[in-house]
């Protein structure tokens, strides 16, 4: 039998291969995914694409993590928050990424614009938080080390606030007017009300001339309030010393004062029995003009009353000791330029034409008691019906 050759099916063979062979050794080469075909993918949502050797055109896409290497996509210009991948030479339409891990970006247009991260953390208007009202020398943790977001904390430099462990203190307020007073005592004396100020202290009236008017029984006296030695955490009591014109027919000035004495250290006795461990041991000598106090301009037999009455003291008081309340302009007419003899015990009046602001021995309104040079431990800057004090010091 004879052989003929086909040149038909030759020829075919020959253009076959040779087109083959152009193709291999001008980089051509079969895809595992798609053959020969080349597909054109319309717009897709991307949660995550691992893929090599893609070779496709993508349409623009919405791309939430994307971890490739060695892509040859052509890619516009993106917005990235991290770039961590290699190899990466993709073209692709512009898109918003939330985060891409890629290195090594390789962009055959224009260059990738850097951005800031849009990883899930907080935003400012997150970290941002309300501060707490500060309090006065309260020590508090540092506020960044509170308020920092672990993502933060993750690319805070080692010496960060954030990381700080040892608390800070905050600043106290300046002292204010009202604070001013502090260490300052407050009363009211007589029939007063109660001082607004406070009630450390109240001072009430034992009696005059030849009368005793504290009553044991009721704790209490027509200018000694109850109410007032009650609530206050310390007492004092004191006597309205009376002129030669109050004294007994006879009766000396010297002896007068000694006789008044012992009547005020009785009711003194009285006042104790009642409000025990508040009293204090002064007994104040009330210096005014009045019928029944010192008679005015009679400068001898007044100065020979009060020398009396505070020697008795002295003398016989067992520890309690005699202080002096009067105001410049009646000690004046009754005493003239004498100097009293209390030192440590003084209470001055003096009311300026409304009740102070300024409540402190920085007052000029707060004087020296007269004839001394010493600055009056009690302070009486208010009077009439209701009477209020102030000590920088209590006698």
């Amino acid at each position: 039998m004879k052989n003929y050759l086909n040149t038909k099916k030759l020829v075919k063979s020959f253009v076959a291969t040779t087109v083959l062979s152009f193709g291999l050794f001008s980089g051509g080469h079969f895809t595992a995914a798609a053959g020969l075909d080349k597909a054109k993918v319309e717009p897709v949502k991307v949660a995550q694409a691992n893929g090599s050797q893609n070779k496709e055109n993508v349409e623009p896409v919405k791309v939430v993590q994307s971890n490739s290497s060695q892509n040859k996509v052509k890619v516009e210009p993106v917005k990235a928050d991290q770039a961590n991948s290699s190899q990466n030479k993709t073209k692709v339409e512009p898109v918003k990424a939330i985060q891409a891990n890629s290195s090594q970006n390789i962009d055959t247009s224009e260059k990738a614009t850097p951005a800031k991260p849009e990883v899930p953390v907080q935003s400012k208007a997150e970290v941002k938080a309300e501060i707490p009202q500060k309090e006065a020398g309260k020590i508090v943790k540092s506020q960044a080390s509170i308020h920092a977001s672990e993502t933060a904390k993750m690319h805070a430099a080692p010496n960060s606030a954030i990381f700080s462990k040892t608390p800070s203190v905050e600043m106290t307020e300046p002292e204010t007017d009202a604070d001013a007073t502090t260490g300052y005592l407050f009363g009211a004396d007589s029939a007063s009300s109660a001082n607004p100020e406070g009630e450390d202290f109240y001072l009430g009236k034992l009696g005059y001339g030849s009368t005793v008017q504290f009553d044991e029984s009721t704790g209490s006296a027509i200018y000694f309030s109850s109410a007032r030695a009650q609530n206050a955490s310390y007492v004092y009591g004191y006597w309205f010393l009376s002129g030669i014109q109050m004294a007994p027919i006879g009766m000396s000035a010297s002896e007068w004062g000694e006789q008044q004495a012992k009547l005020a250290l009785e009711a003194y006795e009285a006042m104790k029995i009642v409000y025990g461990s508040k009293v204090r041991p002064v007994i104040f000598i009330d210096v005014e003009s009045a019928l029944t106090g010192m008679n005015d301009y009679d400068y001898a037999n007044n100065q020979s009353i009060y020398n009396a009455f505070v020697n008795y003291l002295n003398q016989y008081g067992q520890g309690v000791k005699p202080g002096t309340y009067s105001s410049p302009w009646n000690w004046e007419l009754t005493m003239g330029n004498f100097s009293p003899s209390t030192p440590g015990a003084y209470w001055v009046a003096y009311y300026p034409s409304d009740i102070p602001s300024d409540l402190t021995t920085s007052n000029s309104d707060w004087l020296n008691f007269p004839g001394t040079n010493e600055k009056a431990e009690i302070w009486q800057y208010y009077g009439g019906y209701d009477d209020y004090n102030v000590a920088w010091q209590l006698p």
